[in-house]
């Protein structure tokens, strides 16, 4: 399995109140590899394909830094 078809890629972050915390969760191979190269915090999850290759990342962090907007 490759990444995710371009119709089901997603990045989605919310925030919990409860916890205080942000949770990013993303199959979007741009945001992985930015994530992956720059952690913000220890990832939870990772998804990995057969041969290895990050999918899906998912992780919680408590601040999430100004810099991280993933419209570009």
């Amino acid at each position: 399995m490759a990444y995710y078809e371009i119709e089901e890629q997603e990045t989605v972050i919310i925030y919990e109140p409860a916890t205080k915390l942000w949770d990013i969760y993303t199959t979007v191979p741009k945001h992985i590899k930015r994530l992956k190269n720059d952690p913000i915090a220890s990832i939870s999850h990772m998804e990995k394909d057969a041969e290895g290759k990050t999918i899906a990342l998912r992780l919680k962090v408590a601040k999430l830094p100004s810099s991280y907007t993933f419209n570009k």
